[in-house]
């Protein structure tokens, strides 16, 4: 990528830094392959401790404008993505980027009106710094989307030194890696792809291949407290996270972990606390004839905030009449199957269902259970250019089991430079 295509700031921030880049140099620098600078001749970095987890619309590892300091010590990755998203809906439903099966109306209100959007807030920039020092490398990402209640948005923040890492970025609760490429934020109904503030200490062998991740979260709880009840939501401790993972010849395999710490004081200054937990494994299969299966399951209390379908609805913990915190049990599966019809075009079938657990308190129209199937296809046009297809089926259930259905079709057309 010639220089004349960043935009004016960066050339003057490149230029006042004292970096220098010429074609030879770039060409030294090749690619960006699993965390690793591959290179010929003088170039500088080659840091096998980085972590690296790529969703499956990630820009890719072998993207990016590399420029290295005179010193040879310093290197910048400037990365981005162009990314424009059609929308076409049965129902109008609010999130645009996400299909979440907890908008989808119900019983008499499931009234079908056609909706088209366009929009251009997947869109990405990002930066990556890798510093060289005596004690180590030293790696700092940041990236960027459209995609926020204002429009931009955050994605990762965070650094690395050998194997500590603190920022934002995936949860270790999340299964990103193993997770297949859909058009849309959302992935398959039930699956976790979120990111949080963390600190994270990684041991990459712990014997016989498998790697132990664990880490101190903190994602603001999803409280429900009735207007009866004077009651104030705090956070008294981080989520406790941890994963373990391994690859295969024929796949790979996560397992992880959360114990969550939710908490409330009442009129009076009295504390509730709830201690919740949850679980998550995944496999991922290479089958026959360039195929390729995912399965992911998930159970816990008090983990309703880290699916897409139930963030921000309030169902982390409720507050009955008599002032008792409940955490409700949230369970989920999905699976998918991925064909490769040759290098240029990819198929996916994938069904997911999530559901709460069900009490007194909560009233006939609460939320029971989502459950989808989506099917999309996507073509390689050309190095850095693709573009996707994918419809959704969705139902969600009502606590009387009252249902409704809505349908969408997506376009993902990009490209990462």
């Amino acid at each position: 990528m010639h220089i004349k295509y960043i935009p004016g700031f960066l050339i003057f921030f490149l230029l006042s830094s004292h970096y220098s880049f010429s074609q030879d140099e770039s060409d030294s620098l090749s690619r960006n392959i699993s965390g690793k600078v591959i290179s010929s001749g003088d170039s500088i970095i080659t840091d096998t401790t980085r972590i690296i987890e790529d969703a499956p619309l990630d820009i890719g590892q072998d993207r990016g404008l590399f420029i290295i300091s005179d010193d040879k010590k310093l290197q910048l990755r400037i990365l981005g993505s162009v990314r424009y998203h059609v929308v076409m809906d049965q129902n109008n439903l609010e999130s645009e980027n996400s299909f979440n099966t907890h908008e989808i109306p119900t019983g008499d209100d499931n009234d079908p009106i056609f909706n088209y959007s366009n929009q251009i807030s997947q869109t990405r920039l990002g930066f990556e710094v890798t510093q060289s020092t005596n004690l180590g490398n030293i790696f700092v990402r940041l990236e960027t989307d459209f995609a926020g209640p204002n429009g931009f948005r955050i994605r990762h923040a965070y650094g690395q030194f050998k194997r500590v890492l603190f920022g934002q970025t995936w949860s270790l609760f999340s299964h990103v890696t193993s997770v297949p490429a859909t058009v849309d934020f959302a992935g398959p109904t039930s699956s976790i792809n979120l990111r949080t503030p963390q600190i994270r200490y990684s041991i990459p062998n712990i014997g016989k291949g498998f790697s132990l991740d664990i880490g101190l979260e903190y994602l603001i709880p999803n409280i429900n407290i009735p207007d009866s009840i004077d009651a104030e939501v705090f956070q008294l401790l981080p989520d406790f996270t941890a994963r373990i993972k391994r690859e295969y010849k024929w796949g790979q395999f996560q397992l992880s972990g959360i114990l969550p710490v939710l908490s409330a004081r009442g009129p009076k200054d009295n504390v509730f606390i709830k201690y919740g937990f949850g679980a998550a494994g995944s496999i991922v299969v290479n089958s026959w004839k360039e195929g390729k299966w995912y399965f992911q399951t998930v159970v816990g209390r008090g983990i309703s905030r880290y699916f897409n379908d139930l963030d921000n609805n309030v169902l982390d913990v409720l507050v009955n009449d008599s002032n008792q915190l409940v955490l409700p049990l949230n369970y989920g599966f999905n699976a998918t199957y991925e064909h490769a019809w040759n290098d240029k075009w990819q198929t996916s079938f994938t069904y997911g269902v999530l559901q709460v657990e069900r009490y007194a308190v909560n009233p006939p129209d609460w939320y029971f259970r989502g459950q989808t199937i989506r099917s999309n296809t996507f073509w390689n046009i050309s190095d850095g250019a693709r573009i996707g297809g994918e419809i959704i089926w969705g139902q969600r259930t009502n606590r009387d089991f009252t249902t409704g259905n809505a349908v969408r079709l997506n376009v993902l057309v990009y490209y990462d430079f």
